[in-house]
């Protein structure tokens, strides 16, 4: 079972690897696909309490959790699994192959995993995702090592979106899926993510004395992700096979009119097609390419579009925690923390759906203002800009966020059952927007 501490939101939990918090600084939220497929290499794991003692973090109001992927820590030995299950994948197998902490001072350990599942108890979802981990460390004495780790997870997945009671009611399942449709007799879903975060972490250990421990530590992350969603231009109808106005519902209202004969006709036409055709509750990609081809032939703009809208960030994190015991009852722990992120927002043409020509101006804009106003241009700066299969359009923005934390925290006990501590930490954030589209309606 899943849980929230408190029932917080999980932007108020932190989540730490090797004492640098991986948590993103945009949303506050850790994304588990950062690690997903690598159970077997982050296992070792400290998870605290909202402002527990410990010698990681100052703490969050959720609970944090320290994630150690030193070389070192893992048992010598090799360890294989294979798992099934019907949910987003169907196979699972992970291989770990550790050596433990070597004569020489070297020790490394590497992890590969695989998920897959061509559909899982979803109509229209496929899972493919790779996972990989390759840790070394180096005790050079017994005061100092260096720990290097590396990881990632490609993965690429389609995705369910949710749908009206009553579409669920006449597809006669709660699984039902608008978002796929046959093309060429295999299934093709709009809504795929794909994502690839490779991320690495430099560590040092570094014991002072038989008091005195330093911990330093330098995390690098790189974040590709994309989504994909179906686009419609100009006055081309909406293709979804859910939209409310090719649901019974929207022929008449079922509760306060009476029908005319031909309403209810259609009513009953509609609502068996739903039940009893499944090809109707589906995407018809056959139309959206029929569609394009005809504005082809009439040198018009591409009706249908398949887009990829992407959150892509790149991410530097660096923490030091300082440990000193003064004795046997009496201790600090005092930190720093320093994380510069960039996030990178746009969306780019992933299918044109064999469509020629496109423009990069605001569909609604263009309702609204007509096509020759200025305000529904998306970049000023290149007007009318013709857009290829790959390119960026709609929109291209930067998120900067820079953020500078210390801490210090005493704790002691009184030689009995009495513990106590007291902590403090200061902090700053700044953040500021990058717009690389000067956009119509906000020109300045």
């Amino acid at each position: 079972m899943r849980f929230r501490v408190r029932g917080y939101d999980s932007q108020y939990s932190d989540m730490y690897i090797n004492g640098v918090q991986f948590n993103d600084a945009e949303t506050g939220r850790f994304s588990y696909g950062l690690i997903g497929g690598l159970n077997d290499a982050t296992r070792n794991k400290e998870g605290i309490g909202p402002f527990e003692i410990n010698n990681f973090t100052f703490g969050a109001i959720g609970g944090a959790s320290n994630i150690n992927l030193r070389a070192s820590q893992y048992a010598a030995g090799s360890k294989l699994t294979l798992s099934g299950s019907n949910r987003n994948y169907i196979l699972r197998g992970m291989y770990t192959y550790s050596t433990g902490l070597m004569n020489n001072g070297w020790a490394f350990t590497g992890s590969l995993g695989y998920r897959w599942g061509n559909e899982g108890n979803i109509e229209g979802i496929k899972y493919n995702s790779f996972s990989y981990f390759l840790g070394a460390e180096k005790v050079f004495n017994d005061r100092h090592s260096l720990s290097l780790a590396t990881w990632g997870t490609p993965t690429e997945r389609g995705q369910q979106m949710a749908a009206t009671e009553e579409a669920y009611y006449l597809a006669n399942s709660h699984y039902y899926n608008p978002n796929w449709g046959y093309q060429n007799g295999e299934k093709r879903n709009a809504r795929i993510v794909r994502q690839f975060e490779p991320s690495a972490i430099a560590s040092w250990n570094f014991t002072i004395d038989d008091n005195k421990k330093l911990v330093t530590s330098a995390g690098f992350k790189y974040s590709n992700y994309g989504k994909s969603a179906l686009g419609w231009n100009g006055n081309a109808a909406d293709p979804r096979p859910d939209y409310y106005k090719k649901l019974p519902s929207s022929i008449f209202d079922v509760w306060e009119s009476v029908p005319t004969a031909d309403e209810l006709q259609q009513f009953n036409e509609v609502t068996d097609n739903w039940k009893n055709n499944k090809a109707y509750r589906q995407l018809d990609w056959d139309a959206l390419y029929f569609a394009n081809k005809q504005a082809n032939a009439l040198g018009k703009e591409t009706l249908y579009y398949v887009e990829e809208r992407h959150d892509d960030q790149l991410a530097f994190n660096l923490s030091s925690v300082f440990n000193h015991q003064w004795n046997e009852r009496n201790s600090y722990v005092a930190g720093i923390a320093v994380n510069t992120t960039k996030g990178m927002h746009y969306k780019k043409m992933k299918d044109l759906l064999g469509g020629q020509l496109y423009t990069d101006v605001d569909k609604f804009a263009v309702r609204d203002h007509g096509a020759s106003s200025s305000m529904v241009q998306n970049d000023l700066d290149n007007p009318n800009r013709r857009i290829g299969e790959g390119d960026k359009f709609g929109y291209d923005y930067n998120i900067y966020v820079n953020k500078q934390s210390a801490w210090v925290r005493y704790q002691g006990n009184n030689g009995g059952s009495l513990n106590y501590f007291a902590s403090g930490k200061i902090g700053s954030t700044q953040m500021f927007r990058d717009g690389l589209m000067r956009n119509g309606r906000a020109p300045l």
